[in-house]
């Protein structure tokens, strides 16, 4: 009932009710989902070199020159 009239008294004043779902971080799938992407992030670093031996041998695809 408190809760009904609640809604009816912001409902009057222009509010609107939004519900939505945020992360659960005490739910075991979150946190270790989370753990894998934080490896991957600080993985990506270790990465520039091949990054730039791609940006090295796949310049021609993109130089506009011929």
């Amino acid at each position: 009932m408190r809760v009904a009239q609640h809604r009816k008294q912001m409902k009057e004043q222009g509010m609107r009710l939004l519900q939505i779902w945020v992360p659960d971080r005490a739910n075991e799938k979150y946190l270790a989902d989370m753990k894998l992407e934080c490896a991957s992030i600080n993985r990506a670093d270790e990465q520039d070199d091949i990054m730039e031996w791609l940006d090295d041998v796949s310049g021609w695809i993109w130089d506009e020159s011929e």
